[in-house]
C-alpha cells in the first residue's frame, strides 16, 4: 500500500453506503388538482393551488384574483376601500377602513377562514398621518393582534388612500 493509498482509504469507506444502513427511495407525492406548483426543496413536493371569489368585495381591477388558498394558508390580495364593483367608497379614514375590512372578511369567509384567523397584515397609506384614525378601528377588527406591516406609498390602486392585505390560516 502506497502513502497515497492510506491516506485516500479511510475517505472513501467514509463514502460508500454501510450496509447496516437501510436505502431509502423517496418518490414525489402526486396530487391531481386544477391548479398546482412544484416548490424547490430537496424533497419535491406538490401543492394545490385553489383561487377565492366573494362577490361581497371588491372585484378584482386587474390580472389577479381575490385570494389564493395554498397549503393550509389563505393569501389576499390587497383590499382597498371600495365597493364590490371596485368604486372607492366617500368618507372618514374610520369609514373607509370599515370598509376595507369588510371586504378582507367577505374574502376570507369564501375561503373558509376568517378575521381571526389572521397572522400577517400589511396596510398600505398615501398619508402615515392616517394611521392613528385607522388603528383605532382596526382594533375592533383584529383584537388577537396579528403581526402588522404599516407603510406609506404615494399611489395606491385606483387612487386608494389606504390597502391592506392579509395572510391567514384557513
Amino acid at each position: 500500500m502506497t502513502l497515497a493509498t492510506r491516506r485516500i482509504a479511510p475517505v472513501l469507506s467514509i463514502l460508500r453506503p454501510a450496509a447496516h444502513i437501510p436505502q431509502i427511495n423517496i418518490q414525489p407525492r402526486t396530487i391531481n388538482y386544477v391548479h398546482s406548483r412544484t416548490f424547490s426543496t430537496s424533497i419535491p413536493y406538490y401543492a394545490a393551488m385553489e383561487h377565492v371569489f366573494s362577490p361581497k368585495a371588491v372585484a378584482p381591477i386587474g390580472p389577479y384574483t381575490q385570494a389564493i388558498k395554498a397549503n393550509g394558508m389563505v393569501f389576499l390580495s390587497g383590499q382597498i376601500p371600495a365597493n364590490s364593483q371596485a368604486r372607492l367608497i366617500e368618507g372618514t379614514i374610520a369609514e373607509k377602513t370599515h370598509k376595507m375590512c369588510q371586504n378582507a372578511k367577505a374574502v376570507l369567509e369564501a375561503a373558509g377562514s376568517s378575521l381571526d384567523k389572521a397572522v400577517r397584515v400589511t396596510v398600505y397609506f398615501q398619508n402615515m398621518d392616517d394611521m392613528k384614525e385607522m388603528n383605532e378601528v382596526y382594533a375592533e377588527y383584529f383584537p388577537h393582534k396579528p403581526a402588522r406591516s404599516a407603510c406609506e406609498s404615494p399611489r395606491l390602486p385606483a387612487d386608494a388612500s389606504m390597502e391592506m392585505d392579509i395572510i391567514a390560516l384557513e
